[in-house]
């Protein structure tokens, strides 16, 4: 019996093709007119997985990106596909919360993720996104007070290269900073940024090292000049590699041929989770815990569970959020069928718990992304209807 292949989602970025640029609407963003060090990473290629057969550590694939606002307490999950809206760049602009980004799985997005978490005033997220931000960025205390003054920055993406070194993958990433600030003042800024991702295959035990922001400059453009014109030059003092990368949005394909890392939501976050374990990256599906040490446990009989596992496909149910304390808490029921390396089928129907302590309420480094706190899995007969099974998962 052969395993069922899961659709391939793409997450609604604000992204859209404009003049052989890529232009991302970002609101409520500092007008630091210094921004980040550009960031530079070669897009992953995502090595063949092996999922293991470990019965609590089967998680199942999200059909649909949540990429939206945090819900509210108590709120049902209802993933969102409207992209978060343009920048006008009004004179008084009106406050607008953008979509929750917290995306690493390409180039293109982990800038979008930075000056997403700007827009929202996240600024300890933004912080994260630098892969030595003490050292690139100064004190986070200082790095939060250059935004004071910033209302909305605006994305637009010229061409980014890649080059693969030993292990280590490299982006350039040439992008206009259009910046609006809280007393209506507009400024461009020509910025680039060098993102870098070790190779997720290649981490042998944790901590893993997600795909950051290794360093960048920006320098003020003129506003009456052509995108094309002020992109051409973005990154002329920074090196360039061989292979062109798309600045697209996220698939949520949870298979080998894709390489996801997404923490924008339950739904990005398991799927990320899953996407690790097809890909044998044991090590980044380890780092989807919030408390590893605590669940699962130790990481090496962690990732000997999964010794067995070849294939992991999902069926996800309806997802549920409720909030305490300043965490918002995430139920994600799950159906999964597992192909093994002896070519059986196992079906296992299960839920797990995620949680985000509140991004702008979290105030010392390092910043806590969404993880998975808990999960408890059962073992159903191969061909089981598990629709009704998924309505009382969670419970």
């Amino acid at each position: 019996m052969k395993s069922h292949a899961l659709p391939a989602l793409l997450i609604l970025m604000v992204i859209t093709a404009c003049n052989g640029t890529f232009k991302i609407g970002l609101e409520n963003l500092p007008t630091n007119t210094s921004p980040q060090a550009p960031v530079f990473t070669e897009t992953l290629s995502p090595s063949l997985p092996s999922l293991p057969t470990d019965t609590q550590t089967a998680t199942s694939v999200v059909f649909a990106p949540s990429n939206s606002p945090l819900p509210a307490a108590t709120d049902t999950l209802a993933p969102s596909k409207t992209p978060a809206p343009v920048n006008t760049y009004s004179a008084a602009p009106t406050p607008v919360v953008p979509n929750y980004i917290d995306d690493r799985s390409t180039p293109s997005q982990v800038i979008a993720s930075l000056y997403n978490a700007i827009n929202r005033q996240e600024y300890l997220r933004a912080y994260n996104y630098w892969s030595n931000p003490s050292n690139s960025q100064g004190s986070f205390t200082a790095f939060a007070n250059g935004y004071q003054n910033t209302a909305s920055v605006g994305l637009v993406f010229g061409q980014i290269t890649g080059d693969a070194g030993a292990g280590q993958l490299y982006y350039t990433v040439p992008v206009i900073l259009k910046t609006t600030s809280k007393d209506g003042t507009h400024a461009n800024f020509a910025a680039c940024y060098i993102v870098h991702q070790g190779q997720p295959a290649n981490f042998g035990e944790p901590p893993f090292n997600p795909m950051s922001i290794d360093r960048g400059s920006a320098k003020s453009s003129a506003p009456n000049a052509s995108d094309s014109s002020v992109l051409a030059s973005a990154c002329s003092d920074y090196p360039t590699g061989p292979d062109q990368v798309a600045a697209t949005g996220t698939s949520l394909n949870i298979d080998k041929s894709n390489f996801l890392d997404n923490r924008s939501g339950p739904i990005e976050t398991v799927s990320s989770f899953l996407n690790a374990l097809n890909l044998k990256q044991y090590v980044r599906a380890y780092y989807y815990f919030q408390n590893p040490s605590t669940f699962p446990g130790p990481y090496d009989p962690y990732a000997a569970g999964y010794s067995n596992t070849d294939v992991i496909t999902a069926t996800l149910g309806t997802v549920q959020s409720e909030g305490a304390a300043g965490s918002l808490y995430y139920k994600v029921p799950l159906a999964m069928k597992v192909l093994t390396t002896s070519s059986t089928i196992q079906t296992f129907v299960g839920c797990y718990t995620l949680r985000l302590a509140q991004p702008a309420v979290q105030a010392t480094p390092p910043f806590q992304p969404m993880g998975i706190i808990s999960g408890k899995f059962t073992q159903v007969a191969n061909g089981t209807d598990v629709v009704p099974l998924l309505l009382t998962a969670c419970n």
